[in-house]
C-alpha cells in the first residue's frame, strides 16, 4: 500500500514539474521574441539614420554657395557703358542697410586688379552684413576697355562685384601741348562715378578706391562707424583711410583719430551732400588737387586715421610712382582688427577737438632742436615760421614735406602730428608765422623728391636731395 503510495507521489510530481517546465519555456520564448523584435527595431532605426546622414551630406556638400546666388539673382551685376554729363546708365538702386557703395576704379592693370580685388573681398567677407551695407562695384575707363582689366572684373560677378564702363567720346583736350591727356580722362572718370551713384543711383555715401590697394581688416568697420560723424557735422569734408604721414616710424596707435584740413583722398568717403556741393565745378583734370583748394573745401575738414587703412602698391600708374619709393612703400597698414562700433569717436567733434588740440600743445615740451626732439619723451612741440622754415624742419625727419594751398600734407590748423621713439611730435606754426606767397609758390613751379617747393636759388642744391625713408 505505502510503495503504491509513493509511486502515486512520483507521478504527480513528474506532472507537477513537466508543467513548470512548459511554463518556464513558453516564458523563455516570450523574452526571446521580445529580444529579436527589439534588435529588428534597432537594426531598422540604424538604417533610417544612416539613410537621413547621407542625405544630410548629400544637401552640405551639394548645395549652391547660399551667399553667392539668391542674393545677386535680382540685381543688375553689369551696366551699359556711359560717359559724364549724359544719360543715367541705371536708376535709383536698393538703399535698404546700405552705409556706402563702394567703386574700385580701374583702368589697364589686370594684375594690380585682381590683388586688390582678393583683398577687398577679403576683408568684405569678415562679416556677412558688409555684403549688404557695402555693395561692391568695378568701374573701368578707357575707350575701347582693356580687354584683360574687363574679363577679371567680370569674373567676379558671382562674388557680388558689379561692373561699369566709363566710355570716352572723345579726346580731352589740355591747356598746354606738356600736360598728360591721363589726368584729364580721370577727372572725367571720377565725375561719371560721382553723377552715376549720386545723381542716378540715389546712394546716400560714396567710398572710392582704386585698383592698387590692400586693405586693413578693419576698414569697413572703420567707415560705418564714421559714417553718422560726416552726415551730421556740417564741417566734414570727406572720411579717408589715408595718413600721408603713416610711415612705419611715424605711427603707433591704431584707435587714433585725426581731423585735417588737407584732403588725403586714397580710399575715401564723401557725400551726396558734399557732392552736390562741388559738383557744379568739377574741374578738366588734377580733381585731387582741385579738391584741396580752400575755395572748394570752404573750411571743411576730413577725419583720417593714424594708421592706414590702406596700403598703397602701386609703384606704376599715372603718377609715374611719385612718392613711392621714398615714402609709400614704407607706408604701415593697420593689422589690429579694431571694434570700431564700440569706440567713442566723440573727441572727433569739431569743438572738441579744437580745444584738446590747443591744450596738448600748451602742455608739450617746446624744442626747437629736431634731433632733441627726437630723443625725448611724451608731447614735443616744434614750431615753424614760414613754409621753408617747415620744410627745413621736416627734412631733417625725413617727411613728405609737400603744401597744397598754402597747407602742408596731413595738417590741422597748419600743426602737423607724428611719432618718433618714444615721442609726439607737433609741428605747429608759431605766433611769427607767415603764410606763403602765393605768388612765389607759382614762380617755384617745381618741386623735389620730397615735395618741398624748389626755389630758384636752392634748385641746384635740392636737386642732390637724396635721403629714404627709412
Amino acid at each position: 500500500m505505502a510503495r503504491q503510495a509513493q509511486v502515486v507521489w512520483l507521478i504527480v510530481a513528474a506532472l507537477l514539474f513537466g508543467s513548470y517546465h512548459n511554463h518556464v519555456t513558453a516564458q523563455q520564448d516570450v523574452v526571446i521574441g521580445h529580444a529579436i523584435s527589439l534588435q529588428e527595431q534597432l537594426a531598422r532605426a540604424h538604417r533610417e539614420n544612416t539613410r537621413l546622414l547621407a542625405m544630410y551630406n548629400h544637401i552640405v556638400h551639394h548645395r549652391p554657395p547660399r551667399i553667392l546666388q539668391d542674393k545677386t539673382s535680382d540685381v543688375q551685376m553689369e551696366f551699359p557703358s556711359g560717359t559724364e554729363d549724359k544719360a543715367c546708365i541705371g536708376g535709383p538702386q536698393s538703399l535698404d542697410g546700405v552705409v556706402a557703395a563702394v567703386v574700385i576704379i580701374t583702368f589697364n592693370r589686370p594684375a594690380y586688379l585682381q590683388k586688390h580685388l582678393e583683398s577687398v573681398l577679403s576683408v568684405h567677407r569678415r562679416h556677412p552684413e558688409h555684403r549688404e551695407r557695402f555693395p561692391l562695384f568695378v568701374s573701368q575707363d578707357g575707350t575701347p576697355a582693356h580687354e584683360g582689366v574687363a574679363n577679371m572684373s567680370k569674373s567676379y560677378a558671382s562674388q557680388g562685384i558689379r561692373y561699369m564702363h566709363h566710355l570716352e567720346l572723345e579726346p580731352p583736350k589740355t591747356l598746354t601741348k606738356k600736360e598728360n591727356k591721363a589726368y584729364y580722362r580721370i577727372a572725367n572718370h571720377y565725375k561719371f562715378i560721382m553723377e552715376t551713384f549720386f545723381d542716378c543711383f540715389k546712394y546716400p555715401r560714396l567710398i572710392l578706391l582704386e585698383d592698387d590697394m590692400e586693405l586693413a581688416p578693419d576698414f569697413f568697420t572703420y567707415f560705418e562707424a564714421t559714417a553718422p560723424l560726416l552726415d551730421s557735422d556740417p564741417s566734414l569734408y570727406c572720411v579717408s583711410s589715408w595718413n600721408d604721414h603713416g610711415l612705419e616710424k611715424f605711427v603707433s596707435d591704431p584707435l587714433q583719430l585725426q581731423r585735417s584740413d588737407f584732403f588725403p583722398g586714397l580710399g575715401w568717403m564723401l557725400t551726396n551732400a558734399v557732392w552736390q556741393d562741388v559738383k557744379g565745378l568739377w574741374p578738366h583734370a588734377y580733381w585731387d588737387d582741385w579738391m584741396r583748394l580752400s575755395a572748394v573745401r570752404k573750411g571743411r575738414q576730413c577725419i583720417r586715421p593714424e594708421i592706414c587703412r590702406n596700403f598703397n602698391f602701386g609703384e606704376r600708374g599715372s603718377s609715374k610712382g611719385q612718392f613711392f619709393k621714398k615714402f609709400l612703400q614704407y607706408t604701415r597698414l593697420n593689422d589690429v582688427d579694431v571694434d570700431w562700433m564700440h569706440t567713442d569717436l566723440s573727441y572727433l567733434e569739431a569743438r572738441r577737438y579744437e580745444e584738446d588740440m590747443n591744450a596738448t600743445l600748451a602742455a608739450a615740451l617746446k624744442q626747437s632742436d629736431v634731433t632733441l626732439a627726437k630723443m625725448a619723451s611724451g608731447d614735443v612741440l616744434l614750431e615753424y615760421d614760414s613754409q621753408e622754415h617747415y620744410e627745413k624742419i621736416t627734412g631733417q625727419l625725413q617727411m613728405l614735406r609737400e603744401w597744397k594751398d598754402g597747407i602742408p600734407r596731413g595738417a590741422y590748423r597748419g600743426v602737423v602730428t607724428v611719432r618718433q621713439g618714444n615721442a609726439r611730435i607737433f609741428i605747429a606754426p608759431s605766433s611769427k608765422f607767415k603764410p606763403p606767397d602765393p605768388n612765389a609758390v607759382k614762380s617755384a613751379v617745381k618741386t623735389d623728391s620730397t615735395g618741398a617747393l624748389v626755389r630758384k636759388r636752392d634748385r641746384k642744391a635740392a636737386m642732390g636731395l637724396s635721403h629714404v625713408a627709412t
